[in-house]
């Protein structure tokens, strides 16, 4: 589905918000996609009349997407399906959508109500509806990166034209409403009890603001701490602040993490910003290629090895 985005930022760099979309995604999947992560994000996201009768500790992440695919390089979405504690054999689902991007969708209650109907969709062609017993209760959540209120588009009803119609036609205008959560908004809501949901979500809205390298000088004690029992997310998360390029280089990243990270941790996180320099110097390297100029010439200026660069033409070469 084709929308008109609205953008009223006019700080927003086009090139430099799609260069973020890859580490956004892989890390909203890789790390909420956990349902340890998973549990700390939605005991805070949660109202408590809705947590009061879920078991969130035994949820499940589903593996299902059902963003459209023109969409895919600004959205990331998860589906949880959590058991209900006041009813026996029955489940609640939870459906969480990132925008990665600052612009305001202004018909996100149509896109999130078809991404329901899709929902409902994959549970019956799972044979998970069952005759003669009502449809599970799906929760949805946008979680949104941008700075500015998002006044239009939360409530399906406000967006069908019913100005001139008998008010006895409005019964077949369906009312659909979507929870907006605001990354930079002062709520507790994104600051979570648990330290790593806390954490994953207060990264992600040091990346919205391009202060990665503040946020981790302020949280580089906290994740030594966290390293031992948490490794995995916690290198999720060390790897995002620094893919991200966020106000944050690579030689700085390595600096904190040499002078205050755990050794471990250290050794660890390495690895990812070798691995970051490489992909910039072989970015650069086919850009040198392009221009027409030579292995020997582009070897001296990147300080790569001539038969790395010889390489990185051919691998070029073969994709032309």
């Amino acid at each position: 589905m084709a929308t008109e985005p609205e953008n009223n930022d006019p700080n927003v760099d086009a090139d430099s918000e799609t260069s973020m979309q890859g580490p956004h995604n892989r890390f909203v999947l890789g790390y909420y996609g956990s349902p340890r992560e998973a549990q700390g994000l939605l005991e805070a996201q949660l109202p408590d009349t809705l947590k009061r009768v879920l078991k969130l500790e035994d949820l499940v992440v589903e593996n299902s997407h059902f963003i459209d695919e023109r969409m895919a390089e600004v959205e990331s979405d998860l589906l949880f399906r959590i058991p209900r504690c006041d009813r026996e054999d029955e489940d609640a689902y939870v459906y969480v959508l990132w925008e990665h991007q600052r612009r305001r969708d202004s018909l996100m209650a149509l896109r999130m109500w078809i991404y329901m109907g899709m929902i409902y969709r994959l549970l019956a062609n799972e044979d998970r509806l069952l005759p003669g017993v009502k449809l599970p209760f799906v929760y949805p959540i946008v979680l949104f990166q941008g700075t500015e209120g998002w006044k239009k588009g939360l409530v399906l009803e406000d967006l069908i034209d019913v100005e001139g119609l008998d008010p006895e036609l409005h019964r077949w205008v369906p009312r659909f409403e979507i929870d907006l959560i605001r990354l930079d908004e002062d709520s507790p809501r994104i600051r979570p009890e648990a330290p790593i949901a806390r954490l994953g979500l207060s990264l992600m809205r040091a990346v919205m603001n391009r202060k990665v390298g503040e946020w981790l000088e302020e949280n580089i004690e906290e994740l030594n701490l966290l390293y031992g029992d948490n490794r995995s997310p916690v290198v999720l998360i060390l790897s995002y602040a620094l893919l991200s390029g966020a106000g944050l280089t690579t030689e700085e990243f390595q600096t904190i993490i040499n002078e205050k990270g755990d050794p471990k941790m250290k050794y660890e996180t390495g690895s990812v910003a070798e691995q970051l320099v490489d992909r910039n110097k072989k970015e650069i390297v086919l850009r040198m290629i392009a221009k027409g100029m030579k292995d020997q010439e582009i070897s001296e200026i990147v300080d790569l090895p001539l038969n790395a660069v010889a390489e990185i033409r051919k691998d070029s070469q073969k994709n032309e």
